[in-house]
């Protein structure tokens, strides 16, 4: 890769050494070309699902009231969506959610831990990874009340305890909270997940991980950095993330031919 290229970065996320991992072409054509994709409807709807949780925790105001200005933030924000339901009908999808006695319910338990900044909710950690340059950057959505992290999820249907322990976002948060000094209680996480089905569903799941593990995360990012130093972008065309619902970028690189 042109030494001009890697100049522009100047940090990455997980999310984008998810992307690489997913598929290599399709990092390229987001962080180094920077051609432009469409927001898609589900992650509007998460972004003012987040937003709206996070207001609501810090005592902003009324959750339904929140979730409207959130809502119309985001679509403020994203013009360029590409609508499967209309916008007025993910509106509603919100205000049935957070009109739901479960989720209601599951959402005034979830208490942040407070320092001298306010509550612990959305904050930015980093994570410096051996034989990186570039630091790894994310926000973290909450510390709660007795120290343990956690993240906030809206998902389509119900989250397993696989799914949940498989995910390795987890130890990237750990990682990055032990190594900015953080003590995290016997090294717990809990996700938070918010399922839009007919009736709306409240889960908390809780895991257990350990140091050993962060070692097997540092050698996924450093294979990501090496990948992206030497200008290796490999085509995934069988992955999980290829196809015109996952990939913002399907007809550009395989919907012509499809």
């Amino acid at each position: 890769m042109a030494a001009g290229a890697l100049t522009e970065l100047d940090h990455l996320s997980y999310s984008s050494i998810s992307s690489y991992l997913a598929c290599g072409h399709n990092w390229k054509m987001h962080y180094i070309d920077h051609i432009p994709a469409p927001t898609s409807p589900a992650l509007l709807f998460g972004s003012a699902f987040h937003g709206t949780i996070e207001g609501h925790l810090r005592g902003e105001g009324d959750i339904t009231e929140l979730w409207r200005a959130n809502w119309a933030e985001q679509l403020e924000k994203n013009p360029g969506v590409e609508w499967d339901d209309s916008p007025e009908e993910l509106c509603n999808d919100g205000i049935r959610m957070f009109t739901h006695k479960d989720l209601l319910t599951g959402i005034q338990a979830i208490k942040p831990q407070i320092d001298d900044q306010g509550p612990r909710i959305e904050r930015k950690i980093e994570l410096h990874v051996p034989g990186v340059p570039l630091p790894i950057v994310g926000y973290i959505d909450i510390i709660t009340a007795d120290g343990v992290p956690g993240d906030f999820k809206t998902s389509s249907t119900r989250w397993s305890d696989d799914k949940a322990l498989a995910e390795t976002q987890t130890l990237f948060y750990l990682a990055a909270l032990n190594q900015m000094g953080e003590t995290i209680p016997g090294w717990r996480f809990r996700h938070f997940v918010f399922v839009k089905t007919k009736t709306p569903q409240f889960q908390r799941i809780e895991h257990t991980h350990n140091p050993g593990q962060l070692m097997w995360l540092f050698k996924q990012i450093k294979s990501v950095w090496d990948g992206i130093e030497a200008g290796v972008f490999p085509l995934n065309s069988g992955g999980w993330k290829c196809g015109p619902k996952y990939c913002d970028y399907w007809m550009r690189c395989r919907g012509k031919w499809g």
